[in-house]
């Protein structure tokens, strides 16, 4: 599938892949152009809002890149420009298209934009909707996993390492389960690859401070610590 850039002046550029969307425009990363034609299916708060999207026979996910923390209260959507290709939306766009060529279940990357104002700028990333998913946080609150469920969270969190891809922030909303129970992995703001083995224990880390965070903060959460170990499991039957 080809990947075309271009810059259509106004310090507008885009990534996108011509199989699955043709010349996209300003419009197209606007949540007022599809309210307008009442294309928005719904919307998921997170540091900014992610809107969903039924154009044609296409269900999309938009996100408008926001900052988070101390940060994001001072320059919420301004990030510092430092060239299109380190611009964060277009190497999400990369990454995300590098997994699914080596088959990870992450989301596919359709188009990203960002416009550019001096030396700052402000992006976006369409991808194509999970069809019937929810996250894990979602279906924990609701019901427990299977041991066999843990054990290809674990695998799915192994294949992207094998790929050598760090996440920047593998907590549980950022973990998908399709109603075929497969595993996706999404949100690849500031993921990238990396070189060595030592920092792939940090992601693991991660996941399970989020599992008992959310233990301690909601009244009902299905899952207990001693499930942890079948995560374990499918990662070391995956990992090479």
């Amino acid at each position: 599938m080809a990947t075309i850039r271009r810059d259509i002046g106004a310090g507008h550029h885009f990534i996108f892949d011509d199989a699955l969307i043709s010349e996209p425009s300003v419009d197209t990363f606007s949540p007022e152009f599809w309210q307008f034609q009442n294309k928005i299916t719904g919307q998921a708060q997170g540091r900014g809002t992610t809107i969903f999207i039924q154009h044609e026979q296409h269900h999309w996910v938009l996100r408008h890149f926001k900052r988070g923390g101390l940060v994001g209260k001072l320059l919420s959507d301004q990030y510092l420009f430092l060239g299109v290709a380190r611009s964060r939306p277009f190497e999400e766009f990369r990454l995300l298209k590098m997994m699914r060529e080596q088959g990870l279940l992450v989301p596919t990357p359709v188009a990203a934009r960002i416009h550019r104002q001096g030396i700052i700028y402000r992006g976006d990333l369409i991808t194509q909707n999970i069809p019937d998913s929810n996250d894990l946080h979602h279906m924990l609150c609701r019901q427990a996993l299977s041991k066999d469920d843990w054990h290809n969270v674990g695998k799915a969190l192994a294949a992207m390492h094998n790929c050598q891809v760090y996440h920047h922030d593998a907590n549980i909303r950022n973990i998908m389960m399709d109603r075929n129970r497969h595993i996706w992995l999404i949100d690849f703001d500031r993921c990238h690859k990396r070189k060595g083995n030592s920092w792939k224990q940090s992601n693991l880390n991660r996941l399970l401070r989020s599992l008992k965070k959310e233990k301690n903060k909601n009244p009902v959460f299905y899952w207990d610590e001693s499930e942890w170990k079948h995560c374990i499991a499918g990662y070391r039957s995956e990992v090479r």
